[in-house]
């Protein structure tokens, strides 16, 4: 019995008998009668079939002459190298009589790519493609443009280096649940559907909710430290998030809907054994990425299609650690390394978070890394939950982790104690003050009056985090279906 491959090409199995099913890159004719070539995709890999009227039989051979672009076969035959006389003879064929020119409105030559070829002992047409379905070679990705490519995802992502991406991301979530799960944390679910905003932020979707008001989440932090005062120690979420960003329209960091590990932890003596915790798993994840066999040769896939594409450099500390500085620190660096007119009272800027992460890259005293920590930020631009830092009055224990030269992580010491959060809430320090009396805020705040251990916690932006890695131009080329203000489909 023939042996089923998933991926001939990468095996290599010269002279082998092989069974196996793949979409039709191309069809193209030949100068000889009875005989035709087609172009095979195996995802990332490429793969040219020989088929001859003889080998395949009248009723086979018949419906081959039919096939198109996209169209799904099953094949079986002996597959071998290519050599260059297979290739091309002198006069323009490759040695099966086949020129360059392509049948069904597709014209090209071989790719470059191909090294093996099968020469077709049985052909069955699983799924045959519309004649009209348009052309994604991946030499023709780039030249389209992310908009069209997004209103044909389907067939963009059937492309090798896109499908690479998503594989990827999958890759990088099990790598996120593989550190976190081994390091003792409970992966939870928690609602999307929730009571409660904070005044101020208009960012929320309303949703009406049979005769009252709901509003989709945009993090699952408040239900994340319910379950701390469950005494689940260390929990961890990965869900959809939801944001009315109105800059969406224009933005190649921000989405209407997106994807985001949510992590909360209680710790012994300081909100750092989170930060050190959260960057851990980023080496963790990214060196996975990189190491790891089943994952190195999709950055490799990814690399050659896209030219922002670069290797990813983990640089460590002294300490083996990710390099990380003040709020302030990175200020200064701004303003007398790089050259800067930068506020303390603001935040950073998406030029000067890039500026930051290009400094980081090339700087040998910094750790020449993609990856580094921001800590320590000015209580008004955190959240009203964040613990004020005592020693340094208006800064907080707060962290941004950076990857890529954008922010992808935001993490603090979350106040523990119920009098500490009431007053904050009534303090308005980031925004209007909240009134902690609120019928909304009761269950919220009965997890802190049952008691509430010490912790901290991050939202991290998965799809972000994946662009960083890669080094990609728009986080909607890594997410399957991005959301938008102009976007709703497919």
């Amino acid at each position: 019995m023939a042996e089923i491959m998933t991926n001939p090409a990468r095996h290599a199995l010269k002279g082998e008998r092989v069974t196996f099913e793949a979409r039709i890159n191309s069809v193209l004719k030949s100068e000889l009668p009875g005989q035709l070539s087609l172009e095979l995709r195996f995802q990332e890999a490429l793969l040219r079939a020989n088929v001859d009227s003889k080998a395949i039989g009248e009723k086979s051979w018949e419906k081959a002459q039919k096939l198109t672009p996209e169209s799904i076969v099953r094949v079986s035959g002996h597959l071998h190298l290519l050599d260059e006389k297979s290739n091309t003879n002198g006069n323009g064929l490759n040695g099966n009589g086949v020129n360059g020119n392509g049948v069904n409105g597709h014209s090209h030559k071989y790719s470059s790519e191909i090294s093996h070829a099968v020469d077709v002992a049985d052909l069955t047409v699983i799924a045959q493609a519309s004649p009209d379905v348009p052309s994604f070679r991946r030499d023709e990705l780039l030249a389209l443009g992310l908009e069209e490519r997004l209103n044909h995802r389907i067939l963009d992502v059937r492309n090798g280096a896109s499908g690479a991406i998503f594989k990827l991301h999958s890759g990088m979530c099990q790598l996120i649940v593989e550190f976190l799960c081994s390091n003792g944390f409970h992966w939870v679910h928690t609602p999307r559907i929730i009571s409660a905003t904070i005044a101020g932020d208009n960012e929320y979707f309303n949703l009406p909710y049979f005769g009252r008001d709901a509003w989709l989440a945009q993090s699952s932090q408040h239900h994340k430290q319910m379950a701390l005062s469950m005494d689940m120690q260390r929990v961890f979420e990965i869900g959809p998030v939801f944001r009315a960003e109105v800059k969406s329209s224009a933005s190649a960091r921000h989405m209407t809907e997106f994807t985001v590990l949510d992590i909360g932890m209680a710790f012994q003596d300081d909100y750092h054994e989170v930060v050190e915790l959260i960057e851990s798993m980023l080496v963790f994840v990214f060196r996975g990425l990189q190491e790891r066999k089943q994952y190195r040769y999709l950055v490799e896939a990814v690399q050659r299609l896209y030219p922002s594409a670069r290797p990813f450099r983990i640089g460590l500390d002294e300490n083996g650690k990710v390099p990380r500085i003040t709020f302030l620190e990175a200020k200064r660096i701004l303003r007398e390394e790089l050259g800067f007119d930068t506020d303390d009272k603001k935040n950073f800027t998406d030029q000067e978070e890039a500026a930051l992460g290009r400094h980081f890259r090339a700087s040998p005293h910094l750790g020449q890394t993609d990856v580094f920590t921001i800590d320590q930020y000015p209580a008004s631009m955190r959240q009203f939950n964040s613990q004020a830092n005592p020693d340094a009055p208006g800064l907080s224990n707060t962290w941004d982790t950076i990857v890529g030269g954008r922010e992808i992580c935001s993490g603090s010491q979350r106040i523990n104690g119920y009098d500490d959060l009431c007053e904050a809430m009534r303090a308005g320090v980031c925004g209007p003050p909240l009134d902690p009396e609120a019928e909304k805020w009761q269950a919220y705040l009965t997890a802190f009056r049952a008691g509430m251990p010490r912790h901290g916690g991050c939202g991290l932006g998965v799809n972000r985090l994946l662009q960083g890695f890669l080094g990609l131009d728009d986080v909607r080329e890594v997410t399957l279906f991005p959301r938008d203000v102009k976007r709703l489909a497919p």
